[in-house]
C-alpha cells in the first residue's frame, strides 16, 4: 500500500552546500576517558535504548454507497461485481464507508404519506461490503431509516454478522481495535433526532469527547450539507435543502475537531467538496457520490465524480500523509477509477472556499497542506 508523504505549501528545502557546512561546523572532539581515583579508566555510560517507533493506522473512507435497492433495482449477480473496479483501493487498518441505505426490505412510510425516495436491500448485501474490504458502515444518513426502526436494527445486526462495525448509531461510539494495538472511535451524525444530532452542538461535542476518553483515535464522519450540483460550496451560517434545517456546516465540523477528533470526513451533498486544514487538523468536507448501483444516483458531471481519502494517523493524531484516488461512476452506476483524477480538479476550486486553510491536491493525488 502507498503511503504518500505530506506536502506543504511554501516550505523552505536547504542546499545541498548548506547541509555540508552545517555537517561540518556540528563535528567535535571525541570525549576523553575519565579515569577513575584507583587509576582505571571508567566505562563510558552506554546509549539509552531507542524510543519505540510511534505507533499509527491508516484509513480509508468513501462517500455515499448503495449496490442498488429492492425491489425494483437489484443487480442481477447480488452485487458481487459491485466494487470490483476500485477493490485494490479499498486497503487500510480502517476501511469506512457511508451506507445510503437501509439493510432491511420491511415497508416503512417515513413521508407520512408523501412521496419518497427508499433505499433498501436484503441484510444479505453486508456481505458484500465485507468482501470488498470495509470494515465499518456509516448508518446516520438521510436513507439509514429508510426501513423505519426495526429496520435500523436489523442494518446493524445485518452488518455485525458480516464482521464489520456499525458507525452512526444514536450517543454510540463505534470501536475498533487495529492490528497496531490502537483503539480507533468512530462517531458519525446527521441533522435528524434519531441520530445524534449534528445541529445539536454540545451533544455533539459531548459525544467527540467521550469517543476520545475511549479511543486512540477518532475519527468523525457525518451526512452534512445541502445536496446537488448548486451546493458545491460551503457556505457560512446554516444551510437548508427542500425545507429542511440542515445546520451550521463550519460550526458543526470544527465542534468535533476541538472536542478531540482527529480527522473529519463528510458525505451527504452528492457532490464533492472542498477540503479544511483547522487546528491541525484535516477536514474533507463531502467524497460526494462513491457508487449507486443499477442508477440509483445521477452520474451527471459533478454528479459522478468521487474519490476514496486514504490518511495515515499517528497514536498522537499527528497527521502523517493523505491522499485522494479519484474514482468516478460509470454507466450503471458502479464506482471506477477515474484516470482523468476529475475530483483534484475539484478539490483544487473548492479548496478556495477556506482561503489560506484551504487543501489542495498534487497531481499525484497528495494533499497539499497550507504552509505552517
Amino acid at each position: 500500500m502507498r503511503t504518500p508523504t505530506l506536502a506543504r505549501r511554501g516550505l523552505l528545502t536547504a542546499s545541498a552546500a548548506g547541509l555540508a557546512a552545517v555537517a561540518a561546523c556540528s563535528k567535535e572532539e571525541p570525549t576523553p576517558a575519565v579515569e577513575d581515583p584507583g587509576g582505571q579508566a571508567a566505562e563510558e555510560p552506554t546509549s539509552a535504548e531507542p524510543s519505540p517507533e510511534p505507533r499509527e493506522i491508516t484509513i480509508t473512507h468513501v462517500g455515499d454507497t448503495m449496490p442498488g435497492s429492492y425491489p425494483n433495482q437489484m443487480a442481477s449477480d447480488e452485487g458481487a461485481s459491485f466494487f470490483d473496479g476500485v477493490k485494490d483501493a479499498l486497503t487500510g487498518d480502517v476501511v469506512i464507508a457511508n451506507m445510503e441505505g437501509a439493510l432491511s426490505t420491511l415497508e416503512f412510510d417515513k413521508c407520512g404519506g408523501g412521496e419518497c425516495t427508499y433505499f433498501r436491500l436484503p441484510g444479505e448485501y453486508a456481505q458484500v461490503f465485507a468482501d470488498a474490504g470495509f470494515d465499518v458502515l456509516n448508518q446516520a444518513n438521510n436513507h439509514g431509516w429508510d426501513a423505519g426502526p426495526d429496520g435500523a436494527t436489523e442494518t446493524q445486526e445485518a452488518i455485525r454478522a458480516a464482521g464489520m462495525e456499525v458507525c452512526g448509531i444514536k450517543d454510540e461510539v463505534a470501536l475498533v481495535e487495529t492490528e497496531s494495538g490502537l483503539t480507533v472511535g468512530l462517531v458519525g451524525f446527521a441533522p435528524y433526532d434519531f441520530y445524534t444530532d449534528l445541529r445539536d452542538l454540545d451533544a455533539v461535542a459531548a459525544l467527540v469527547a467521550s469517543a476520545k476518553e475511549q479511543a486512540d483515535i477518532v475519527i468523525a464522519t457525518a451526512h452534512v450539507g445541502a445536496e446537488g450540483t448548486d451546493n458545491r460550496h460551503v457556505p457560512e451560517g446554516v444551510e437548508n435543502y427542500l425545507g429542511e434545517d440542515r445546520g451550521d456546516t463550519r460550526a458543526f465540523v470544527h465542534t468535533c475537531i476541538d472536542n478531540g477528533a482527529d480527522i473529519f470526513v463528510g458525505h451527504g451533498p452528492h457532490v464533492l467538496r472542498g477540503i479544511e486544514w483547522y487546528n491541525g487538523k484535516l477536514i474533507v468536507h463531502s467524497l460526494g457520490n462513491f457508487g449507486g448501483g443499477q442508477n440509483l444516483f445521477s452520474t451527471d458531471g459533478a454528479l459522478g465524480r468521487s474519490a476514496v481519502l486514504t490518511a495515515t494517523i499517528r497514536e498522537d493524531g499527528t497527521l502523517v500523509s493523505a491522499s485522494v484516488t479519484a474514482t468516478r461512476m460509470d454507466g450503471d452506476g458502479y464506482p471506477q477509477l477515474d484516470e482523468d483524477n476529475g475530483a483534484f480538479e475539484d478539490f483544487n476550486e473548492l479548496a478556495e472556499d477556506f482561503g489560506d486553510a484551504g487543501v489542495t491536491v498534487g497531481d499525484d493525488g497528495v494533499l497539499v497542506l497550507p504552509s505552517a
